[in-house]
């Protein structure tokens, strides 16, 4: 039983579901292509600045500490919108042992009032794209992925090879039933 090509298959399916369960509940999706919008970088950077003002290493830093670690964004990506954002109006810059320290104006401040606005706003209404991001997976249907992992555990681990054929096939009709309810109108 622990050569069996129907284990196998089953094992696989178990760390694939395992996989996409665990990055979309850490927020680290491999499954989406997705990066931060523009705008995502931009209110990041904002808001990070707003009441302290900092270097373009400690924005980086302070952007990975809010974030969990789960987003870094790289400085060449930070330090041009650093500067394009001074060209704005809405970041001045101040040299402190020779570094070049950001602080949000009063413009900057309107500016990150009003994007934070939107995105709430964008946040409350409600949305008939499914949208390609894990993260915005409903959280029902993770934890039933993870549930169907653990089921599919204790097969691989215990079950007989018709019960791991059955378990397989089982699984492979959920999932053209599961996209069969995108077909839908």
């Amino acid at each position: 039983m622990a050569n069996s090509p129907m284990k196998f298959d089953v094992s696989e399916v178990i760390d694939g579901i395992r996989g996409m369960v665990s990055s979309a509940m850490s927020g680290a999706s491999k499954m989406s292509s997705s990066s931060p919008s523009a705008m995502d970088v931009r209110i990041a950077v904002m808001s990070v600045i707003k009441s302290d003002a900092k270097n373009g290493k400690e924005v980086i830093q302070a952007i990975q500490l809010t974030s969990g670690g789960t987003w870094s964004p790289k400085s060449s990506s930070i330090y041009p919108l650093l500067e394009e954002m001074t060209d704005e109006g809405l970041v001045s810059i101040k040299i402190e042992k020779e570094l070049r320290v950001y602080s949000l104006t009063k413009a900057g401040k309107a500016a990150l009032a009003e994007a934070l606005a939107k995105v709430e706003e964008k946040k409350s209404k409600p949305s008939n794209s499914t949208g390609s991001n894990w993260l915005e997976m409903n959280t029902t249907s993770l934890k039933a992925g993870a549930k169907l992992a653990q089921a599919l555990t204790q097969v691989a681990q215990h079950g007989s090879a018709d019960q791991q054929k059955r378990a397989a096939d089982l699984v492979d009709e959920t999932r053209r039933k599961v996209y069969a309810i995108l077909a839908e109108d």
